[in-house]
């Protein structure tokens, strides 16, 4: 019998959920019955690519209220629903730490619809900022974010760390660790084809 597909499909501005990406995949790649896993940037998914896997992960950057590439991922929803196996994550600067759960929850459902996403397991990792690559666009938008943050009286820790980022030109807090739930998730529904 040939080992199962684990298509990861990733939206990654600038580059930390390509990251979480490749962390998985080198996980998934070390297990003994490893599956066969497949990464892609959404841009390039096709409804091929899609419908010949038996999981499907999809990782996409959440910035200023949106996930990168959902708009072309929801073009693939008949191909998504022929998957049943589904995991989606979310990267960004604060993750959890700032966002309630179910706010990055609610924004995965909005972006690639309830038929494709609800009932399906979803994470929320942080990311980083990266300013040497970062378009103008964001930098602008950012610029305004520190100022503000800056005035607050009482800055948290999540305060300081964008200010701090922001004025050294990045800050990266991925933590491989953070996969490790995902990775788990996998695990059984791969123990579960073989059932």
């Amino acid at each position: 019998m040939p080992s199962p597909t684990v298509l990861i499909l990733f939206g990654s501005t600038y580059g930390h959920t390509q990251r979480y990406c490749r962390w998985i995949a080198e996980d998934l790649e070390a297990l003994e019955s490893a599956p066969s896993v497949l990464l892609s940037p959404i841009a390039e998914a096709t409804d091929e690519l899609i419908e010949q896997a038996d999981i499907l992960i999809v990782g996409a950057s959440y910035l200023g209220g949106f996930l990168t590439g959902a708009p072309t991922l929801r073009k693939r929803r008949e191909a998504m629903l022929k998957v049943p196996r589904r995991l989606f994550f979310t990267v960004s600067f604060n993750g959890t730490e700032v966002y309630p759960r179910s706010y990055l929850d609610d924004k995965i459902m909005k972006s690639y619809k309830a038929d494709v996403a609800e009932g399906h397991p979803a994470y929320h990792f942080r990311g980083g900022l990266d300013l040497k690559n970062m378009s103008t666009t964001h930098k602008t938008v950012l610029a305004g974010v520190r100022t503000a943050l800056r005035l607050k009286p009482h800055q948290n820790e999540f305060n300081r760390q964008m200010i701090e980022s922001f004025d050294n030109g990045g800050g990266d807090y991925t933590n491989r660790e953070w996969i490790d739930p995902l990775v788990e998730q996998v695990k059984t529904y791969l123990n579960d084809s073989k059932g």
